[in-house]
């Protein structure tokens, strides 16, 4: 045991490791732990804490750093790599950050045990925490909202960007993951969605489709079969949110709730508004139109629509620009309108990172030092 956590002394330092502050941890304590200790065995963390993050390395690397015998090593790190705790490839092995990293990668295969419903436990009880309030101080617009196209769609001016259409013209290499991650680690802790299953699973385009097909962990869709996808989730009143780069980019997009998705928990509860690039369209109300029926407020995922006391209420700071609200307005009291605050996305991941890179440089500072 190592001083208050009731772990082993590898697994103590191996949470030390995920608890950084260049991987959004969240800061050492039981509960990551606990989770660390669930994930890696203590002959699994020895090796584990030589690991790389992000940049798989060989197993020579491994073997040189490590100073274990490659023929003990390599069955382990296979093993970490089978049960997806670990990265295992061609390329050699690495770490993963707990989230995003390891969460999505670990239950993007819908696999369901004893072992991953004991993860989902641990995962979402640290993650309510809120410890990603830390890191929402600063604009970091990592992400944006992809909005319901036959809502802007008639604008002028309107970009391709805005449009799902756009997004699923530009790749010819189109999947759908086995499920939600974020359902999924609800659906196994005991949680059920209010508007979707778990089976409802994160698109993928680009390379990302093809390398999610290759790992099992999702399959190859058409394009026809893709629209009627976008289609159904729109319909279930799922916000779409995706990597703030252009449409022709790989890029992943999660469809995402307001009781299973921890990137909305983060935006409604932790100040997550920061994470997410301005909408080009943003929500009008008309009140002397609105008839305060509530219904806006029972699709809105980011409670910008809220209904109290028999009356209607708008937060725009709260509004995503996602415009689901649109299509359950009976009185066409919602519109979407321009919004000037608007930037148009990174064209890809590579100038995304070098845009965000001071402030969120700056913001991991000062998360460090109030630590």
């Amino acid at each position: 045991m190592t001083g208050k956590f009731d772990a082993h002394p590898a697994q103590v330092e191996l949470a030390k490791v995920f608890s950084s502050v260049r991987l959004l941890g969240p800061p050492m304590g039981d509960k990551v732990v606990k989770l660390v200790a669930h994930l890696f065995t203590p002959e699994e963390a020895e090796i584990a804490k030589h690991l790389p993050f992000y940049n798989p390395k060989p197993l020579e690397k491994i073997v040189r750093k490590s100073g274990r015998d490659p023929g003990l090593i390599k069955p382990i790190l296979d093993e970490m790599a089978r049960r997806r705790v670990i990265y295992g490839g061609d390329s050699g092995y690495s770490l993963l950050p707990l989230i995003p990293g390891m969460f999505e990668y670990l239950l993007m295969s819908g696999a369901d045990s004893d072992w991953h419903r004991k993860y989902a436990e641990l995962l979402n009880d640290m993650f309510s925490t809120g410890y990603m309030r830390e890191y929402t101080s600063g604009a970091i617009p990592a992400v944006r909202n992809i909005p319901v196209q036959n809502v802007i769609e008639g604008k002028s001016r309107v970009v391709d960007a805005d449009l799902m259409s756009e997004m699923i013209d530009r790749h010819d290499e189109l999947a759908m993951l086995n499920v939600c991650q974020c359902r999924q680690s609800m659906h196994l802790a005991g949680h059920e969605c209010k508007r979707a299953t778990p089976q409802d699973g994160c698109l993928v385009f680009g390379s990302f489709a093809q390398s999610s097909v290759d790992s099992d962990s999702g399959r190859a869709v058409s394009k026809e079969e893709m629209r009627d996808i976008v289609t159904e989730r729109w319909e279930k009143k799922l916000v779409f949110l995706t990597g703030n780069v252009s449409p022709s980019s790989p890029n992943a997009i999660c469809t995402c709730c307001d009781c299973c998705c921890h990137f909305l928990e983060t935006i409604n509860n932790y100040g997550g508004k920061n994470l997410v690039a301005p909408p080009h369209y943003v929500v009008q109300v008309d009140d002397s139109l609105c008839d305060d029926c509530g219904r806006c407020s029972l699709v809105c995922n980011t409670y910008a629509h809220a209904y109290e006391d028999k009356k209607h209420y708008y937060d725009p700071a709260k509004c995503v620009g996602c415009g689901i609200c649109v299509d359950s307005c009976k009185r066409d009291a919602i519109k979407m309108v321009e919004n000037p605050s608007y930037k148009p996305p990174a064209k890809d991941f590579q100038r995304l990172g070098l845009k965000l890179l001071p402030t969120t440089a700056l913001t991991g500072l000062k998360v460090k030092l109030s630590r």
